[in-house]
């Protein structure tokens, strides 16, 4: 069985990683020797990215499942899982970070949560996600102001920042102050079509989630969690880059990959946020020296993981579905 929605997930993973390799090739056409090392090492550096980014998977997982009731938790293999199918739908299509989140907060209902608690605790972790980029976005721009020297870094580490605080405030806005009203009459309207659809619905996810609002615990570890998993970005962009012969610090790492992560939330309409990324990295990489060639090959090494990692996503969450529809 096949969806058009993973169709055309696939058909972007191949796209993107198409544009990407062009794009290198494009770039550093005039220095072929270059550009076959940066190829010659592209497997080694992609294993170095898929190594640390996997921890970051199961890191963002325990963050997911610390916020349900102990009763309630699914295995940490089940939540893992889940939490893939989101990067997968997050890299590979249109608005992936919100389709992912619905769609594993759905699959979520299928090992025995509640529906409501399962769409809370997915609205939350989204939230929480975007509050801990927001410290880690924080700790790059305190970062980049130690070593900066002209208003232009200042600039670029405070859109960054702004960035993040807009998407973190704007959610737990609209999260505490549902319009119920509204949501209630759409809902009306289509459990006309499909009856098996409960209008009062709403009303209870957004209880959960006030109920979430108030549990500090939970709330304080999945943070925590989700924090480490931004952190071991730095070590993957500081992994790659010292395998592509250009070494540095961990510090100078967090400071390219907190504000290229904050200024990817520009494209989180596109597939993958394509061209954003790649932009931000090499904007980023820029501030602490990083010539744009090297910063080039790491936006291909992660674009390239994303890739490889997302398809078989996608392809395992297709057969999830399918096997739950039959």
């Amino acid at each position: 069985m096949s969806l058009p929605g993973w169709n055309s997930g696939i058909r972007n993973g191949v796209l993107l990683g198409a544009l990407a390799l062009a794009a290198v090739v494009a770039l550093n056409y005039s220095e072929l020797p270059g550009l076959g090392a940066i190829l010659a090492d592209l497997p080694a550096a992609v294993a170095i990215s898929a190594a640390v980014h996997i921890p970051q998977i199961l890191l963002t997982a325990a963050a997911w499942r610390a916020l349900l009731p102990p009763d309630r938790r699914p295995a940490f293999g089940t939540m893992a899982m889940l939490r893939w199918f989101r990067e997968s739908a997050n890299a590979l299509l249109p608005a992936g970070a919100l389709v992912g989140q619905a769609a594993a907060a759905r699959l979520l209902t299928r090992r025995g949560v509640p529906g409501r608690l399962a769409g809370a605790t997915a609205t939350v972790d989204l939230t929480l996600e975007a509050v801990s980029q927001l410290f880690f976005t924080l700790a790059g721009v305190a970062l980049l102001l130690g070593v900066g020297d002209g208003p232009g870094l200042l600039g670029f580490a405070a859109a960054g920042f702004g960035i993040a605080l807009a998407g973190a405030a704007a959610m737990l806005a609209f999260q505490r102050n549902l319009p119920l009203a509204l949501l209630e009459r759409g809902m009306v309207r289509l459990s006309r079509r499909w009856p098996a659809i409960d209008p009062a619905w709403i009303h209870g996810l957004q209880q959960s989630i006030l109920d979430l609002h108030a549990d500090w615990p939970r709330l304080a570890l999945a943070t925590l969690w989700h924090t480490g998993s931004w952190l071991l970005g730095a070590v993957e962009i500081a992994g790659v880059l010292a395998l592509l012969g250009h070494p540095v610090s961990l510090a100078d790492a967090l400071v390219i990959e907190s504000l290229a992560q904050a200024l990817r939330n520009v494209g989180f309409m596109l597939p993958g946020a394509l061209a954003v990324q790649e932009g931000a990295i090499i904007g980023a990489a820029a501030l602490v020296g990083v010539p744009p060639g090297a910063a080039l090959a790491v936006a291909l090494v992660r674009r390239t993981r994303e890739v490889c990692l997302s398809l078989p996503g996608l392809i395992a969450w297709q057969r999830a579905e399918t096997r739950a529809m039959r």
